[in-house]
C-alpha cells in the first residue's frame, strides 16, 4: 500500500496502513467529541470562572485591607471595649454571657456595643476621607 508522507510515497504493508487509517479515525472520533462537548456553554464557564477567579482575589485583597482598618480602629478602644468585641466577635458570645463576665446586664452590653461600632465606624470614614 502506498501512502504519502510529507509529499513522499511511501510503501507500507497493509497491516501498518490498517493501524494508521484506525488510529486516524480514532483522533478524528476524538476531536468531533471535544468540539461537541467544548460548546459555548463550555467556553463560558471557562471564562466565568477565571473571571470569578479574579473576583475573588480582589475580594480577599479588599477584605484584607477591611480587617486591617478594623484591626486600627480597635487599637483607639479602650481595654473595655476591646474585650466587649472580642468577646462577642472572636469568641462568639452571647450578649448575656458578656454581660455576666463584665458585670454588666445585658442591655448594657447592647449599648456599649451599639457605641463601639459607632465609633470603630466613625474612625474608619475618617481614614477613608484622608
Amino acid at each position: 500500500m502506498l501512502i504519502r508522507v510529507q509529499n513522499e510515497s511511501v510503501e507500507i504493508s497493509n497491516k501498518l496502513y490498517e493501524f494508521l487509517e484506525t488510529d486516524r479515525r480514532r483522533q478524528d472520533a476524538e476531536e468531533r467529541s471535544d468540539r461537541r462537548h467544548l460548546s459555548k456553554s463550555s467556553f463560558e464557564m471557562v471564562r466565568l470562572s477565571k473571571e470569578y477567579s479574579s473576583r475573588a482575589f480582589e475580594d480577599a485583597v479588599f477584605h484584607r485591607l477591611d480587617l486591617e482598618k478594623m484591626y486600627e480602629a480597635m487599637k483607639l478602644l479602650t481595654a473595655d471595649e476591646q474585650k466587649l468585641i472580642i468577646l462577642y466577635y472572636w469568641k462568639n458570645k452571647s450578649m448575656q454571657e458578656i454581660g455576666e463576665c463584665l458585670g454588666i446586664s445585658k442591655m448594657a452590653v447592647s449599648k456599649r456595643h451599639q457605641k463601639i461600632l459607632n465609633k470603630m465606624r466613625a474612625t474608619v470614614l475618617k481614614w477613608i476621607a484622608i
